[in-house]
């Protein structure tokens, strides 16, 4: 099924640290399984960032070929052209974009783990991503949108499946206490998926008191501001000197938030980290040993239990137990790209949480 020939098409290409530049490139044809969309609205996530801004050791290889790539990991759009063989969409539906594309064939797919996938690529790294007018990706990575459900809300959904993941990696229930370290996008989303998840008390940790402001209208028992005070001392002092029961760390970057998790956690609690950090952090291993604590990370999503996460996420959404549209404070078009990622970073001026592209 056919749409209008399309040939070229905007799109941001990064090139190197701080260097991003809109081009006309080819318009993707949708091959075997895949739909092309226009991209409606696109964020731009903390990874980007840090591939913006700073040296990685990620090894940057794409369908542009080594060191370039089009972002844009976390979008939403509609139908535009449907491949071959697909079944169930057609021109026109609008769709929330899942951007984890597994091999498939290996043991981790299989079992529902494809985040884990050895061979895993990225609609917005190795695929043309979303920062740009089209996005080719696979029709099993697509999920119609309610109408209830905006399009820039939608382009949060990753965000939201990674704070799910790492919350239900937790094993948060209503016994827990929660502290969350990091009030951007995931953090805050980990309080809103940490109160569904029935938490008797969430605690956010940040260094904005714009995130702390928010985090409070979203309902956290308490914000602490990094700056202003001492963390671990503040959350032994609002425990009775417990501890908190489960922490999630969503900062990352060069933050002492895993060391700060372990301080803070009870005897047998939980540390779950999904921040990425850009170097090798030190950690308190005779704590961590001492009171017994389990330490795991939390990579994107996969299934949980029989459903997918995205899949959960984009549930909540519908049924507005998770908000989305607070956290969306800046919106570009797509010839701004620049000047977009320069408010993502520069937060302390522009008071940003999640800045989307939006066509």
């Amino acid at each position: 099924m056919q749409g209008l020939p399309l040939e070229e098409m905007n799109a941001a290409v990064f090139y190197g640290q701080r260097d991003i530049r809109v081009e006309k490139i080819d318009v993707p044809e949708p091959r075997l399984g895949w739909l092309l969309l226009k991209v409606r609205a696109s964020g731009i996530c903390g990874s980007d960032l840090h591939l913006y801004k700073e040296k990685t050791p990620f090894k940057i290889e794409s369908e542009l070929g080594e060191g370039r790539f089009v972002p844009g990991h976390e979008l939403s759009g509609e139908v535009v052209e449907v491949g071959p063989e697909v079944a169930g969409f057609a021109i026109g539906d609008r769709v929330a974009v899942e951007p984890l594309v597994g091999c498939g064939q290996c043991h981790w797919c299989k079992v529902g783990w494809y985040n884990l996938c050895a061979n895993f690529r990225l609609i917005g790294f190795y695929y043309l991503g979303g920062l740009a007018e089209y996005c080719a990706v696979p029709a099993g990575n697509c999920f119609k949108l309610p109408q209830s459900v905006s399009f820039e809300e939608a382009a949060t959904l990753d965000c939201i499946s990674v704070a799910v993941h790492a919350v239900n990696r937790a094993r948060v229930s209503n016994e827990d206490t929660v502290a969350v370290l990091g009030a951007g996008t995931i953090g805050l989303f980990a309080l809103e998926a940490a109160k569904i998840a029935g938490a008797r008390e969430v605690y956010v940790v940040g260094t904005h008191k714009f995130q702390l402001d928010l985090a409070n209208s979203l309902g956290a028992s308490k914000a602490v501001d990094a700056k202003k005070e001492p963390v671990v001392e503040r959350m032994m002092q609002l425990t009775n000197g417990m501890g908190v029961d489960k922490v999630i760390e969503a900062a990352g970057g060069e933050s002492s938030t895993i060391s700060d998790g372990i301080a803070m956690a009870r005897r047998r609690g939980t540390v779950v980290t999904t921040g990425i950090f850009i170097k090798p952090m030190p950690i308190d291993l005779v704590g961590l040993l001492t009171k017994e604590l389990n330490l795991s990370g939390a990579w994107g999503y996969g299934y949980w239990t029989h459903t997918k996460e995205f899949v959960m996420s984009l549930e909540l959404l519908a049924k507005e137990k998770i908000t989305a549209k607070p956290l969306i404070t800046h919106r570009y078009l797509l010839e701004e790209v620049s000047e977009a990622y320069e408010t993502a970073i520069d937060k302390d001026r522009t008071k940003s949480v999640k800045v989307q592209i939006a066509f």
